[in-house]
């Protein structure tokens, strides 16, 4: 029997447990097998691929999805300490091979059950949290036949998800800004593998207070209902999503389907989707429930999720910005990248309030959709050899806004009276479009056009630097003479001087990709607001696909 502070012991005040259960979700928000604030001294220490720690990031978020058909049955199992210590060490000792191996299987393996497992501890640790705090059993609203019955009810529900779900979405995008930050400071001030030590303290550090404030519980349902039965479908379906992924992300330095790899992981990708398909059509204990795809809301919110996915890889445009034209680090990038939270607040009271007042979704879809393109509008107008540090905090501000509506509401749109039996395939599918599909897709395309755009304007701008050229000979000669003044010979400092024209060729050749491909992303992101305000969103009506 559970004990009337659960989780907690009785002498755990409820204050102290609320600020505990929501510092848990830093680490959980955090923890990979690949950190983009230690990216580039991970890739110089290991000497590999930037693709590679893509890859990594995309095989966490792989195993995040994977998990989601178990969301229910583990999120209603309420043994919060027995499930946060055995995730946190498993978490730990991952994050520790991680740090010790150079192997980048192993890495992308590791990621690939960190991600499984950190998402177990996410959901079971905020249904724990919303029972703590607000006395609120979450788990009934997600329980199968637990349905409203009339268009009231179900309006009412669906009223509540709009304020609801944009609070969820905030609180999670926060801690996992902070958690950006964090790893983020530790790789500036220490080796990159301390990013993971750190993470491993962290996690350490909660098991300890774990033990000390939480009783054991057992389940008391009888036996656990996990079978590992769906395992076999978590296998299939991670292959389908790894293989994917592979083709999107390492397309580009293997000259796509000229290299056997990328045609073995097309292959492989066709196999394991048809089996995938066909495992759900046949087994009489589905994995997946492929008839969550005949809700039209479903289907609006995969397209929805898509577009956003797509155009938010703009995010790139920043990035490419203050690197190349400031020369900035990885701690100042992540700095400048704090700002989203002023972009995610705003999002949330425009979502709120659109929602206390009545308004249609659509024109929320449609503000997402404006704000994005705004940002690439911004960048458009500010790219240039010369930026300012301080100004790249607008198109962060107006993109986060954006990106925070889209996000919120799509997922409410999604959810608008939908049967409970398709919750846990939803979260499957919008995890999958949303961190795997689109993105992947989204970062391929604007990576591809990126690199053939930059081709052109090297192969342009060539031309304008010869020494015929007056301000460039001038420039050439000032670089020798500099370099000459240092002590080197005449053939080093004339190498010296061809590699920095070099160099300014392929910096102004970036910027100018970088602008044009934000005028390009302006525009689709504006096409995509006219059309979801053209499209009728309606709801479903209560006499379709029964529950």
């Amino acid at each position: 029997m559970k004990n009337k502070n659960f989780p907690f012991y009785d002498w755990v005040p409820k204050p102290l447990g609320i600020i505990f259960l929501m510092l848990l979700f830093i680490p959980i928000m955090t923890v990979s097998g690949a950190y983009s604030a230690n990216s580039s001294e991970m890739v110089g220490g290991l000497g590999i691929l930037s693709e590679h720690i893509s890859f990594i990031g995309f095989c966490t978020s792989i195993g995040m999805a994977a998990f989601s058909p178990f969301f229910y049955d583990l999120v209603c199992i309420r043994r919060e300490k027995f499930m946060c210590l055995v995730g946190f060490i498993i978490l730990s000792l991952l994050s520790f091979v991680c740090a010790n191996t150079d192997s980048i299987f192993l890495i992308a393996t590791c990621s690939l059950v960190m991600g499984f497992v950190r998402q177990t501890l996410l959901m079971c640790n905020l249904f724990t949290l919303i029972k703590y705090a607000f006395g609120i059993e979450a788990t009934i609203n997600v329980t199968p036949g637990n349905e409203p019955t009339d268009e009231k009810g179900w309006d009412a529900l669906d009223k509540e998800k709009t304020t609801s779900m944009p609070t969820i979405y905030f609180f999670f995008m926060i801690l996992g800004q902070i958690g950006t930050w964090l790893t983020a400071w530790f790789a500036y001030h220490y080796e990159w593998q301390y990013v993971y030590y750190f993470m491993m303290g962290a996690m350490l550090l909660a098991v300890i207070i774990i033990m000390f404030t939480m009783p054991f519980n057992g389940y008391e349902g009888g036996k656990i209902p996990i079978t590992f039965s769906k395992f076999g479908n978590v296998t299939v379906f991670s292959l389908m999503c790894c293989s994917f992924i592979f083709i999107m992300v390492y397309g580009k330095v293997l000259d796509w389907y000229d290299h056997p790899y990328i045609r073995w992981a097309t292959l492989i990708c066709i196999v394991f989707t048809t089996l995938f398909v066909w495992l759900e059509k046949t087994q009489r204990s589905p994995y997946f429930l492929l008839s969550a795809f005949r809700l039209k809301s479903i289907q609006g919110g995969i397209l929805l999720f898509f577009g956003l996915m797509i155009l938010n890889s703009s995010q790139m445009f920043v990035n490419i910005f203050v690197g190349v034209g400031m020369k900035i680090d990885n701690y100042q990038n992540a700095v400048l990248g704090n700002w989203v939270l002023v972009g995610y607040f705003l999002g949330l009271v425009m979502a709120v309030i659109s929602s206390a007042k009545g308004i249609s979704l659509k024109w929320l879809f449609f503000l997402g959709f404006v704000f994005i393109g705004l940002a690439a509008l911004y960048m458009y107008f500010e790219v240039q050899t010369a930026g300012l540090y301080d100004r790249m905090k607008w198109p962060v501000i107006i993109r986060a806004t954006g990106m925070m509506l889209l996000y919120s509401v799509t997922a409410v749109y999604a959810n608008q009276r939908m049967p409970y039996k398709f919750l846990s395939t939803w979260v499957c599918i919008m995890l999958t479009v949303r961190m795997i599909v689109a993105p992947g897709i989204g970062s391929a395309l604007y990576s591809n056009v990126l690199q053939y755009r930059q081709q052109y304007y090297i192969t342009r701008y060539s031309h304008d630097y010869n020494r015929t050229e007056t301000s460039t000979d001038a420039t050439y000669k000032q670089t020798i003479r500099g370099m000459k003044a240092q002590g080197r010979s005449d053939a080093e400092a004339e190498t010296m001087a061809a590699m920095s024209l070099k160099g300014n060729v392929q910096v102004q050749a970036t910027l100018s990709a970088v602008k044009e491909m934000a005028g390009w992303t302006f525009y689709a992101c504006f096409a995509c607001a006219g059309i979801v305000i053209a499209v009728p969103w309606t709801k479903r009506r209560l006499d379709t696909i029964r529950t």
